[in-house]
C-alpha cells in the first residue's frame, strides 16, 4: 500500500490504527520501521511519529529493547470505547445551555447538510459526522469534558471509518438520527435527545464490531 504524499503522517497513523483495530495487526506483532517504510513507500519519520502516537493511544507498547509491539485489541475494546463515548456525549447534552444551543444550532444543521450532500454524491463523509458530535461537546463549554472527548477523537474517527464501510444502505437513516437529535434538543426535550443519541451510538458500535468480524472473515 502506498500512502498519498498529502498528510503523510496522518495517513500512516490512520492506516496503522485501523489495521490494529481490525485485527490485521495482532497482539505481539512487531512494528518494524524499515519494513513499514518500504511497505507504505514513505520515509521512516512518519512511521516513527505514528508509532509514538499509537503508544500514547495505548494500542502498542514499547519494550525495553526498543521494539514496538501491538497490544491486544478485541471486540470488547470497541464496546468499551463506545460506552465511554455514550457517557461523554449524553452528559454533554445535559450541559448545553438553551441560549448557546440557539446561537450555534446552525452549525449542527450545516454538518448534517454536508453529510446529506455527500451521501447524495455517494461519498463517505466521516469528518462532518465527527464534527457534528464535536460541536455538541464544544457547546457545553466544559473544558474537562471537551478534553476527554478530544483525546479520543482520532480513535473515534477510525471507528466511524470502519462503521461506514458496513452501513452504506443505512446512511440516510443515520443522517436522519442526527436531525432527530437536534430537533429534540431545540424543542427542549433533553431526555428524548439523549435516548436518540444513545441508540445512535449503540447501533454504530454494533456496526463497527460487525466490520471487525467481517474483516477477520468471521460471521
Amino acid at each position: 500500500m502506498k500512502i498519498e504524499k498529502q498528510n503523510i503522517s496522518n495517513g500512516v497513523l490512520d492506516y496503522l490504527r485501523k489495521q490494529i483495530i481490525l485485527g490485521h495487526l495482532q497482539r505481539g506483532d512487531h512494528l518494524v520501521e524499515a519494513k513499514l517504510s518500504k511497505q507504505l513507500e514513505v520515509s521512516r519519520g512518519p512511521i516513527r511519529e505514528a508509532i509514538a502516537k499509537l503508544e500514547a493511544e495505548n494500542l502498542i507498547e514499547k519494550h525495553s529493547n526498543g521494539r514496538a509491539v501491538v497490544k491486544r485489541f478485541d471486540i470488547i475494546d470497541i464496546k468499551n470505547l463506545y460506552d465511554s463515548r455514550i457517557l461523554l456525549e449524553t452528559h454533554a447534552i445535559k450541559q448545553i445551555d438553551p441560549a448557546v444551543l440557539e446561537k450555534n444550532k446552525h452549525y449542527l444543521n450545516l454538518f448534517i447538510d454536508q453529510m446529506q450532500k455527500s451521501y447524495e454524491q455517494q461519498r463517505r463523509d466521516i469528518e462532518s459526522d465527527l464534527a457534528f458530535h464535536g460541536c455538541l461537546m464544544k457547546m457545553t463549554d466544559n473544558h474537562t469534558l471537551i478534553q476527554l472527548w478530544t483525546s479520543l477523537r482520532e480513535i473515534f474517527q477510525t471507528l466511524i471509518d470502519i462503521t461506514s464501510e458496513v452501513t452504506e444502505s443505512k446512511q440516510q437513516e443515520i443522517i436522519d438520527e442526527h436531525v432527530q437529535i437536534v430537533e429534540a434538543l431545540v424543542a427542549g426535550k433533553v431526555e428524548e435527545s439523549k435516548e436518540i443519541l444513545t441508540k445512535h451510538l449503540q447501533e454504530a458500535c454494533n456496526y463497527c464490531c460487525e466490520g471487525k468480524r467481517l474483516n477477520l472473515g468471521e460471521r
